[in-house]
């Protein structure tokens, strides 16, 4: 059985144009072709109502705001909806310029039923600064119908019966298919979806059309309509503007936070993954103007999870130094990867806990530090002190999923090695180490240097043993004149 979530913006307009408008209780209103749209509470305790002319608002309420209607900034916060969304189910749809439903029967058990999936959404919502009515129901048209009605809070309906019970209370208005036709049927005694229901089907059909009909069957589960599903954009640019300035870092962090979950909205919808993700965070502008401040976040691993990004930003903003208060944060993100679909398994994989050592050292490097926080990297020399560089760990990173890993010699190799090797005495042609004879147990292997080199080494490497059983990493010089004996290495 299919279920939807739809949302409805009610002051989807007022919110675009006026986004303090809650908190400064203004005086404002909306005008679209020369009429008004949407005003607040203040404007209509101003005498402001909705569809009054320009003009005479403006004669009623000389002190009210009055400002045009700004789509491009409403379909701006509809797609910021639309990515927050996307975290739960990729398919979306846009039911009209203020409204959109997602179907998430797909997802109820991913996220703990369809209660614990409500919750969540409407948190995540919540920070969008959007006044929002949710309704949820086994029908798009009819959870829509159900979120136009911003007068009631029972609008979470799984059944199909009662379904059909709550749609036959609502007004006739509820769908907007039927609107052109509510004078009509409110003159034939009918102003409820129920009572429309009675009437013949055939002659309703022809007085109102066939759009009115599969409306009301798609609203009752009778017809199902087909959907355009919401396609992500192919990049993700995404900037916040709060509605007081930004003063602490546990608000930054929170707003930084809030894109994050839309991001990873978008990452989850486009199957993609990120390990670099760029914050600006702009301050005042004008006489007191200073540049946008930056805030990278490096991983050494793609995510595409919260939990990938947070803790490791949380750092970063602990150690953050601003020059003054923050009027707006906003996230991009310039690349991305195609992630790779890994199946559950029953037991912990090798995989998991490499990704929870990554998760430490993105903790470590951001707490410390790029350049506390070192990695060995693989380096082209046959010579042990220099077959490896020591680089920050996200270099080391990078390098990895680049280059094949290095192929392990076939001769065994101690577990320290000693920088630099240490001479030793040679008795009777043979090493002493700490007072103690060296028995050459394995060798000899020969180790060179390119002869190009400026400190050509010729070496052969033995592996010596002690009286005590303990075992060394030792080499002699072949080109050397004395063939003096070094200890490179000690064995665990």
């Amino acid at each position: 059985m299919s279920l939807w979530i739809s949302l409805h913006l009610p002051r989807h307009s007022l919110d675009a144009v006026f986004p303090h408008w809650r908190t400064r209780r203004l005086a404002a209103a909306v005008i679209d072709q020369a009429q008004v749209c949407a005003l607040t509470p203040a404007a209509l305790q101003a005498g402001i109502t909705p569809g009054m002319r320009h003009g005479t608002a403006r004669s009623v309420a000389p002190q009210a705001l009055l400002s045009r209607r700004d789509l491009p900034a409403e379909a701006q916060g509809l797609q910021q909806a639309v990515l927050c969304l996307l975290q739960f189910t990729p398919d979306i749809t846009l039911l009209d310029a203020h409204s959109l439903a997602l179907e998430v029967s797909a997802s109820l058990d991913l996220f703990g039923g369809p209660r614990a999936l409500w919750r969540r959404a409407q948190d995540a919502l919540q920070d969008l600064g959007l006044t929002l009515s949710l309704a949820m129901a086994p029908t798009a048209q009819g959870a829509w119908a159900l979120a136009l009605q911003t007068q009631t809070r029972r609008r979470r309906v799984l059944k199909p019966a009662t379904l059909a019970r709550r749609l036959d209370a609502l007004p006739a208005s509820c769908l907007p298919a039927l609107l052109p036709w509510v004078d009509w049927m409110q003159g034939l005694g009918c102003s409820t979806l129920g009572q429309l229901r009675h009437l013949p089907r055939k002659g309703l059909q022809q007085r109102t059309g066939p759009e009115a009909m599969r409306a009301i069957d798609a609203a009752y589960g009778r017809h199902a309509p087909p959907f355009t599903w919401v396609v992500p954009p192919a990049s993700f640019c995404l900037r916040h503007e709060p509605l007081q300035h930004l003063e602490h870092i546990n608000a930054m962090q929170a707003v930084a936070g809030k894109l994050v979950d839309q991001l990873c909205g978008w990452l989850q919808a486009s199957h993609r993954s990120s390990s670099r993700l760029s914050f600006m965070l702009h301050h005042e502008k004008g006489r007191q103007a200073r540049p946008p401040s930056r805030l990278e976040l490096s991983l050494s691993q793609p995510g595409w999870r919260p939990d990938d990004f947070l803790p490791a930003l949380a750092e970063h903003f602990s150690r953050l130094v601003l020059p003054g208060h923050v009027l707006a944060i906003e996230l991009s993100v310039d690349e991305t990867q195609e992630r790779v679909a890994r199946s559950q398994g029953l037991f912990p994989e090798p995989a998991q806990w490499a990704r929870q050592e990554n998760r430490l050292l993105d903790l470590l490097r951001a707490r410390l530090g790029e350049d506390r926080i070192l990695a060995a990297k693989p380096f082209a020399s046959h010579l042990p002190e220099s077959a490896n560089r020591w680089v920050s760990a996200a270099q080391a990173g990078e390098s990895a999923t680049n280059v094949p890993a290095p192929l392990l010699p076939e001769q065994a190799r101690p577990f320290w090695l000693l920088d630099p090797p240490l001479a030793l005495q040679v008795d009777r042609h043979s090493p002493l180490y700490q007072g103690r004879r060296l028995r050459l147990m394995q060798g000899p292997e020969r180790i060179e240097s390119g002869w190009w080199a400026h400190d050509h080494q010729q070496r052969d490497y033995f592996i010596a043993q002690d009286a005590q059983h303990a075992r060394y990493w030792i080499y002699r010089q072949r080109a050397a004149l004395d063939a003096r004996w070094f200890l490179h290495g000690l064995f665990g």
